[in-house]
């Protein structure tokens, strides 16, 4: 990756910022359930890996020398301070927290959805605008690694399939639950889609292949 800062390496630190925006409102949504343990939880992920990266242009952040590197880090690090954050408030306060993390994931979706519809550069009337806005808000790894398999594409119908879940590594990192994890970012992902477009809806199926689970994901025109 060239030594200078290109659209690219904003496109993704944007949606670094994403996470740890949601992370933000996850803890505002937990302090409500659990008062003083929330901010304990919090602080403990913290410890872990550092305090977020202040809301700052990328410019005042980056390494320079090692850009690719650098966001490769900032990804695992946001990723896994949100995960092992979840997973300490529904160690210290209860399966409340699942569901209070839920209500964060879904309010968080839809506010990137409504983001995005904002915007006013996506084609939010055909599944795969949808497809491209959800791509520029989901953190999914770095561009080259292409996670995302695309099997159909047309107006009323997107599918694609990934049969690597690249938060995961993350996940576990942080000792977090991975079926509870993906739960969450499924709840952003279907509300992002719900709110860009009520006209369309997303499924989301597991497949056994070759051994192996593959994730098939669908827009479709209701």
């Amino acid at each position: 990756m060239s030594a200078f800062l290109a659209p690219i390496h904003y496109w993704l630190y944007n949606k670094i910022r994403y996470v740890i925006q949601r992370e933000q409102l996850i803890y505002q949504r937990a302090e409500t359930l659990c008062g003083g343990t929330a901010e304990e939880a919090r602080a403990q992920a913290w410890q872990s890996y550092g305090e977020p990266l202040s809301d700052t242009d990328l410019t005042e952040h980056i390494d320079q020398s090692n850009i690719h590197g650098w966001l490769q880090r900032q990804i695992n690090v946001a990723e896994s301070r949100e995960a092992a954050f979840v997973q300490a408030l529904v160690d210290n306060c209860g399966d409340a927290a699942i569901d209070t993390a839920s209500k964060a994931f879904l309010e968080h979706g839809a506010h990137c959805a409504r983001h995005a519809a904002a915007q006013g550069k996506y084609e939010t009337s055909n599944a795969p605008g949808i497809y491209k806005a959800i791509n520029d808000y989901y953190l999914n790894g770095m561009p080259c690694d292409q996670a995302d398999s695309v099997l159909e594409s047309s107006a009323d119908k997107m599918v694609w399939e990934s049969d690597v879940c690249l938060q995961e590594p993350n996940w576990k990192r942080a000792g977090a639950d991975g079926k509870m994890m993906k739960d969450l970012y499924n709840t952003w992902i279907t509300a992002f889609v719900s709110i860009l477009n009520p006209g369309f809806t997303l499924k989301q199926t597991a497949i056994t292949k070759a051994g192996s689970i593959t994730t098939r994901y669908e827009i479709t025109r209701v």
